[in-house]
């Protein structure tokens, strides 16, 4: 939930009708049965009418069983591959998140709807336009994009898109600290209300002809074989609905002395916290260290997806690097990092982190792309 939003034409009251002999077609799009954040979505025709569906299996993620250790993954090697349906990449997963890459070869004119995660993209390369039911929300690089669980959509994209995809089984919310006890972002966050942007509900299509919509349901994709456009709603109003907000805009916080991963959160869920390090200044105490401490992670797995800029705790890294630090074994900065670090004015590093409250396995795919030698660059 971020504030209430209310597009196009509906009836006064909910629920009601104006004209007896065009009514509208009234669709509660909600979490948490009737209990969560909902909207109220006026179609011209009834968003039930399919003519056919069609079921197919997806190939299951099979789990790599290497060693548990540190992992870096070079997500630039995997291949552009099919489209935003079908084009994802498991590199790291649990019960409850998928850690995916998805660099769609083409785009479809198909529709997608995941009926069981909700969706966090980061654009780290690319721009397009997610088009969607409740509206179109233009994008570019740097972007997050959230799409709840159960939106009807689809994307186009530039060829050279390249996006970072978790996908959470757990509502990915504003972080709770951030808001007052009116909902409102607070004085002293990284972001606020106005950089969020909304999608914009286009004019209705009241077309008809041969439309698909993917759903996908874990190992299950059905298909749904319709005969008119989904972009029909004339109307709606509530508080779910996609939205974008661009790190460019952040404004990172910054102290005296280091501080620690949880003051970058930008999002989070129960099953994770999700952080953006960005271009900033660094610590202003004259005997500062500003890099991180050496640490160990006793309760979550840490990841992240270097975008661009100089990582200088890391060597060997690249835009598109992704590292993995799991729980119970010590990491930090590596041999020399500390001494070149020490008076450091600032950085220009974009990277995304998520710290997951279960352990995040290396799929197959994932074990394609790794650097074999990782572990080893704490002992030169």
């Amino acid at each position: 939930m971020v504030f209430y939003v209310k597009q196009g034409v509906m009836p006064e009251s909910r629920h009601t009708y104006e004209d007896r002999n065009k009514l509208r077609r009234e669709e509660l799009f909600g979490e948490e049965s009737f209990d969560g954040p909902y909207s109220l979505l006026y179609h011209i025709n009834e968003p039930t009418r399919v003519k056919k569906f069609i079921s197919k299996e997806i190939q299951k993620e099979t789990l790599d069983d290497s060693p548990y250790s540190h992992r870096h993954l070079k997500t630039s090697d995997i291949p552009r591959n099919g489209t935003i349906i079908d084009g994802k990449v498991t590199i790291l997963m649990n019960d409850r998140i998928k850690v995916q890459i998805l660099k769609p070869e083409k785009n479809t004119m198909d529709f997608y709807r995941n009926g069981i995660y909700d969706m966090l993209l980061f654009v780290h390369n690319g721009k397009g336009k997610l088009i969607s039911v409740l509206g179109d929300i233009e994008f570019g690089p740097r972007d997050y994009i959230y799409i709840p669980k159960g939106l009807t959509f689809r994307i186009e994209c530039s060829k050279e898109s390249y996006f970072l995809l978790f996908q959470s089984k757990d509502d990915i919310t504003l972080p709770r600290r951030y808001l007052n006890l009116y909902g409102q972002i607070k004085e002293g966050s990284p972001y606020y209300t106005r950089n969020i942007r909304v999608p914009i509900l286009q004019k209705p299509k009241d077309e008809t002809g041969n439309y698909q919509v993917f759903v996908e349901l874990d190992n299950n994709m059905v298909i749904e074989e319709r005969d008119y456009n989904p972009l029909d709603v004339e109307g709606w109003d509530g508080y779910l609905y996609p939205y974008a907000i661009n790190t460019d805009i952040m404004a990172p916080i910054v102290g005296k002395i280091h501080m620690p991963p949880p003051v970058h959160e930008t999002f989070s869920s129960r099953s994770m916290m999700v952080g953006t390090f960005l271009p900033r200044k660094f610590d202003f105490n004259s005997k500062s260290i500003p890099i991180s401490y050496y640490h160990n992670n006793i309760d979550v797995d840490e990841f992240l997806f270097y975008s661009s800029g100089n990582f200088m705790s890391r060597k060997g890294i690249e835009p598109g690097s992704v590292t993995l630090h799991v729980r119970g074994i010590i990491h930090g900065p590596q041999p020399g990092a500390v001494e070149n670090a020490i008076g450091k004015e600032g950085t220009d590093e974009v990277a995304v982190m998520i710290e997951t409250y279960d352990h995040l396995f290396l799929t197959k795919k994932g074990k394609e792309i790794e650097d074999p030698d990782y572990s080893k660059s704490w002992f030169q």
